[in-house]
């Protein structure tokens, strides 16, 4: 089973094989993308708060839209070079209402989540460097049933808390709060782990350069999940002070 954008890394490859492209993907170029859409979040975040459009109605409209520009990259990762920087200002609208309501609520505690989250990518990417993480078949078939478990865990809950009254309040602080975010946040690392294998494999194959835009956006994509997680873990750790 392999990972969808490895498969697309493979689909490059023969396009480049065909004389479509002979600019390759490298390291660099990845890293130069990755550090360009972190930087539109953090712009778009602060604009949004100091404009004072950090409201409940901007979380979700930009929510939505952000949602549907993963869904259009997805299946178009040759747009990625025009919608990645889209993504990156709409998360960052996104984010900026959650970020100003925890910092009004546990002081300091936004800083805290960016750190350990760059703290996590950090370690993750050196433990994936030493080769201590094979990313190899069965690796991708684990995280992507316990992906797809996530997701039927989150529409089970919506749908019988929506249209059935079932109460989840427990799931969202104490022991078994810090406990499910902790295994959400394993599952994320492992998809940064996933996400390393394909920039290495988009490098060492020599996929085409536009690769880059796609790459990086993936990776952004697992950050902002790690940010989230990070941040709701720090605010139950907090609340039960």
């Amino acid at each position: 089973m392999d990972n969808p954008m490895i498969a697309k890394i493979k689909d490059q490859i023969e396009n480049r094989n065909l004389g479509i492209s002979s600019n390759l993907a490298s390291y660099s170029g990845v890293a130069i993308k990755e550090v360009a859409l972190i930087a539109l979040v953090i712009a778009s975040s602060f604009v949004t708060w100091i404009a004072g459009y950090a409201t409940t109605i901007t979380t979700m409209v930009t929510g939505i839209m952000g949602f549907l520009t993963v869904l259009a990259i997805s299946f178009k990762p040759n747009w990625a070079g025009t919608l990645a920087p889209l993504y990156a200002i709409l998360e960052g609208m996104f984010l900026a209402c959650l970020t100003v309501m925890m910092e009004a609520m546990f002081p300091g505690i936004v800083m805290q989540a960016v750190l350990i989250t760059f703290g996590i990518a950090l370690a993750a990417a050196f433990i994936y460097s030493k080769g201590f993480v094979k990313v190899d078949s069965t690796f991708v078939r684990i995280v992507s049933v316990a992906m797809m478990g996530l997701i039927f865990c989150y529409l089970g809950e919506f749908i019988l808390g929506y249209f059935f009254g079932v109460d989840f309040s427990f799931l969202d602080g104490g022991i078994v709060g810090i406990g499910v975010d902790l295994v959400i946040l394993g599952l994320a690392t492992a998809c940064l782990f996933m996400d390393y294998e394909v920039i290495r494999q988009a490098v060492d194959s020599g996929a085409d350069k536009s690769f880059e835009w796609y790459a990086a956006f993936s990776l952004l994509v697992t950050l902002v999940w790690v940010y989230i997680r990070v941040l709701d873990l720090l605010r139950i750790m907090r609340s039960d002070d």
